[in-house]
């Protein structure tokens, strides 16, 4: 069966480590875009994060956001998900309690967030910028922090800090999902949003079987979706390869910062 969508992890995968888009990666979607493959961005970042991409891609079709918290598809949500304020609580203090992390409060319009004040605020900004999260404000407290409307929680720090989070994390939110999409950078979502939900809610409505679709990522948050997908690449970054479904492709190191290209050069 003839691949009829293709699912794009942005970071890492789309993007370099730095947020560029590549020559080649950038011509790949066109030209699957052009040849009638519709092609869509499945991320962790929020809709300000990945608008100037569409732009400068020509993609129009759904955006899955927020690791699958929120799929859109023009001003239409075809959905949504949200923390509870005792679970968003509980993550909040725990980030704050290891010490050394910001906690960012993912909210569909806005970014509060929060810094210790020994962290270096032009590196936060900088890693900020690279995500294109232009529309964001820091709270003087943690307990300014909002507690609704918050579809994801990150936790940003120097990786000693992060890893010492995600493995101290508490038994009583034990139950939400947690991966680590770069080793500064934790990432926390309720139990039903995963990009491999997202993704199935997307081919639904599109009327779109898992054989039909391919799936690209390079991280813990991307596994969902490539276990989903008829045909899986992952993009290789480090020296670790998670369990993949069987089938996958893997992206040669050197090859990385062009994976997307070499994904479609070697599955269409």
């Amino acid at each position: 069966m003839s691949i009829r969508l293709i699912a794009l992890d942005v970071d890492g995968t789309l993007t370099d480590e730095e947020g560029r888009i590549s020559a080649e990666n950038a011509s790949a979607v066109k030209a699957a875009m052009e040849s009638g493959i519709q092609v869509i961005l499945a991320t962790g970042r929020p809709l300000q994060g990945v608008e100037p991409i569409c732009r400068e891609l020509g993609m129009n079709g759904p955006l899955i956001l927020g690791n699958g918290a929120l799929v859109l598809s023009g001003d239409e949500v075809w959905y949504q998900d949200f923390f509870n304020p005792e679970d968003l609580r509980a993550v909040y203090e725990h980030g704050i309690t290891v010490g050394g992390i910001s906690v960012l409060a993912f909210q569909p319009e806005i970014i509060p967030y929060w810094f210790p004040q020994d962290m270096d605020k032009n590196w936060l900004s900088d890693i900020l910028d690279s995500f294109r999260l232009d529309k964001r404000f820091d709270v003087p407290a943690p307990a300014d922090l909002p507690l609704e409307r918050v579809n994801k929680v990150m936790l940003l720090g120097d990786p000693q800090s992060v890893a010492q989070a995600l493995a101290t994390w508490p038994e009583k939110i034990g139950h939400l999902a947690t991966g680590r999409s770069y080793p500064y950078l934790g990432e926390v979502n309720t139990p039903m949003a995963n990009k491999g939900r997202a993704l199935s809610i997307v081919c639904g409505r599109l009327g779109l079987s898992p054989e039909e679709v391919m799936a690209v990522g390079d991280g813990e948050t991307d596994l969902p979706m490539l276990d989903f997908a008829g045909t899986a690449v992952f993009v290789r970054r480090g020296s670790e390869i998670p369990q993949l479904p069987v089938g996958a492709l893997v992206v040669p190191t050197e090859e990385r910062d062009r994976g997307v290209a070499w994904a479609l050069m070697h599955c269409m």
